[in-house]
């Protein structure tokens, strides 16, 4: 198999993660009786007294699998191609994907909602760290990508994808306890689906270099 081949396959494993993704949630959602998608937070589906842990665990690390893959790989590709603003948020973008998924491999809830054991609290460390590093990376792609005027959509996209995330923040303090789970839908949904638009984007690019080359 040829390199450029490897890294169109690399560049879809981000749209496959957003599948995965979904699958975790649809998935859990069967098994788990009485879930609310209002109220309750994703991470309950896999949290340790969670009757659909088992289930939603296998497409959760799948999906965990997939998005490392990929942003390591977009990360390597991009290096100093685009502009040296697109290269930090990648490798920012790259370090958060790592650290969530060792984070909440290691450090799922201990029980639905919280709980407050020393489990609970490292979940939150790293929920810190990756809403933190999403933020500074999609204010960088933005940047980055705007500054290059065929890629000015994209950088338009980072932008409101930044807006979606202050919103779920914003409404996760405003919103009553029972609608906790919506508000954290838009937060998490919203870079989830930013990741998928980055997989097809960047396998786009690939092809039209090569169409270019051939």
């Amino acid at each position: 198999m040829k390199k450029i081949d490897i890294i169109k396959i690399i560049s879809l494993f981000g749209i496959f993660s957003v599948i995965f993704y979904f699958l975790h949630i649809l998935f859990g959602k069967m098994f788990y009786e009485g879930y609310s998608s209002i109220a309750q937070a994703i991470s309950d589906l896999t949290a340790e007294n969670s009757p659909s842990k088992n289930i939603a665990r296998i497409f959760s690390m799948i999906y965990g699998i997939l998005s490392l893959i990929f942003s390591i790989g977009f990360y390597i590709y991009f290096k100093n191609k685009i502009n040296r603003i697109v290269t930090i948020a990648s490798f920012i973008f790259c370090s958060m994907n790592i650290i969530s998924f060792f984070g909440y491999t290691f450090f799922p809830l201990s029980e639905s909602g919280y709980a407050g054991t020393f489990q609970d609290i490292m979940h939150l460390i790293v929920t810190g760290f990756v809403v933190f590093l999403t933020i500074i990376s999609l204010i960088l792609y933005g940047i980055g990508f705007i500054r290059i005027k065929q890629y000015k959509y994209l950088g338009i996209i980072s932008i409101f994808t930044l807006f979606l995330l202050i919103v779920g923040a914003m409404l996760i303090n405003i919103l009553p306890a029972e609608y906790f789970g919506l508000a954290q839908r838009i937060n998490a949904y919203s870079i989830i689906i930013y990741t998928g638009i980055l997989s097809l984007w960047m396998n786009k690019y690939i092809k039209n270099i090569y169409i270019k080359n051939v």
